[in-house]
């Protein structure tokens, strides 16, 4: 019996531990699985971005042939040339 008393507090504080371990491990990996879906979810987005650009790619290559491409493409998709710098005119309406 007093070797039970004896060792009762140290079953006690290994148990809470234990508890304690076992929690910290359970909530990292629900943490873990929540950020995973967003990651996917952020990647599926990604994806129907990337396909619509080009499919937005193809439409501008069929129409006028390559001579409007360009003009198509800087309109349309404000798209810039490499070093290119560009000014904005703010007293424009529409901008």
């Amino acid at each position: 019996m007093n070797l039970m008393k004896k060792f009762s507090g140290q079953a006690v504080v290994i148990s809470m531990f234990l508890m304690f371990l076992i929690l910290s491990m359970a909530s990292g990996f629900i943490f873990q699985y929540v950020k995973l879906r967003e990651y996917k979810n952020e990647i599926s987005s990604i994806n129907n971005q990337i396909k619509k650009t080009e499919e937005e790619i193809k439409l501008l290559k069929n129409t006028d042939g390559n001579k409007d491409l360009e003009k198509i493409a800087r309109e349309r998709l404000n798209m810039v040339k490499p070093n290119e710098i560009v000014y904005i005119d703010m007293g424009k309406e529409g901008n």
